[in-house]
């Protein structure tokens, strides 16, 4: 029997959590269980093995479950017409059908019609690509032997002892133009060079607005940059793709100037842009890797920002009493572990969202919104 290598796969399926996967699952197992175990008496059930007897319930359950009594009512005749040798092949998958069930499939003949006609074509078809050859190969020929009757009548007082290459090398020296000839080609020329300068200046006009385009553009690009608020998100230690997608979102509605992460490939991640919501297009975003935030921190210290920090610590500041600095760099913590020790040093202060619940712990997205808006509130006023 092949049991061994049917059961094995199949027995899994059993318990799929595709609807229809695990009700034809049912159906074919039971199937093989009523080929391969008829039905036996109680008294020979007691002295059968322990496999066998599973085997066995599981014959029994499957007959008395309703959900796949009805599916053998509805499929049987199918399963039943069903032939691995007949229904695998191209012919098999439309003739194969049951009469009694009006299945939709099409005449036998009429599939020996289909069948006559492909080959008749195919015939057809070999045999005139091989006349095309042979074409082709006498044509090959025939020029072949023009062009050397050609090349033997061109040279001089019909002898045939010159080369071949005299015929490319006699030729007239002079040429005459008549007086109708050079008027048209002086024309022509004076056409020609018109229709070359309409061009140059049909290619200068457009350069021209490209340049006024760009220069659109980049006024357009430095008027928004001006417009955003001197904050900087620094995402750099998250590493979870929705409240990356979130904090951009947040980010463009605020205006913050900028969001720093560790990896910029995140934004060609589906979930990332189904979250944001084109937003990476709009909010600048840096790449600050994990292993190089502490000088990108010391960098923006340097020209003048305040490096703070979101963190529940000792010294931290209430959010509703803290006044922020407008050139202002936020650093959010990691989803569990927060700020690291090291990053907290340098940072000139420490901030904290007051909380009345018992959890006492918000979504890493969530506070960045709640101190981003804080910031902007009092950019405001």
């Amino acid at each position: 029997m092949h049991l061994d290598d049917l059961l094995p796969p199949i027995i899994p399926l059993l318990t799929s959590h595709h609807h229809s996967l695990r009700g034809f699952t049912q159906l074919l197992l039971y199937k093989v269980l009523c080929k391969f175990f008829p039905p036996i008496s109680f008294g020979a059930l007691e002295s059968t093995t322990l496999e066998k007897k599973s085997f066995e319930d599981l014959k029994e359950y499957l007959a008395k479950n309703s959900d796949c009594a009805r599916l053998r009512a509805s499929m049987e005749g199918y399963l039943d017409a069903y032939n691995p040798y007949l229904s695998a092949t191209p012919t098999g998958i439309f003739v194969n059908r049951v009469e009694e069930l009006e299945f939709e499939c099409v005449p036998t003949s009429l599939m020996d019609h289909v069948l006559n006609f492909l080959n008749d074509v195919r015939e057809d078809l070999r045999c005139s690509m091989a006349r095309d050859v042979v074409t082709i190969k006498n044509e090959g020929l025939r020029i072949d032997e023009q062009h050397d009757s050609q090349e033997a009548s061109s040279l001089p007082n019909g002898s045939n002892s010159q080369p071949a290459e005299y015929a490319s090398m006699d030729f007239q020296k002079k040429f005459t133009l008549s007086k109708h000839e050079k008027q048209d080609d002086g024309l022509s020329s004076f056409m020609g060079l018109n229709e070359t300068l309409k061009q140059l200046l049909e290619t200068e006009k457009e350069d021209q607005l490209v340049d006024q385009l760009l220069q659109s553009r980049l006024v357009t690009l430095d008027r928004i940059r001006s417009s955003r608020q001197n904050i900087i998100l620094v995402a750099s230690l998250i590493d979870r793709i929705p409240n990356l997608a979130g904090l951009a979102r947040t980010c463009e509605v605020f205006k913050a100037s900028g969001l720093a992460i560790s990896d910029a490939t995140i934004l060609r991640d589906k979930q990332f842009q189904l979250i944001s919501v084109t937003a990476e297009k709009w909010v600048p975003i840096m790449e600050v890797p994990v292993k190089s935030l502490k000088g990108f921190l010391e960098k923006k210290k340097r020209e003048g920002f305040s490096i703070l920090g979101l963190e529940q610590t000792a010294n931290s500041v209430p959010l509703d009493q803290y006044t922020f600095p407008k050139k202002t760099v936020l650093i959010l913590g990691r989803e569990k572990e927060g700020i690291p020790v090291e990053i907290i040093h340098i940072l000139d202060a420490c901030i904290e969202i007051p909380q009345l619940g018992v959890v006492r712990s918000l979504n890493v997205h969530v506070s960045g919104a709640i101190a981003l808006w804080e910031y902007t509130r009092q950019q405001r006023s």
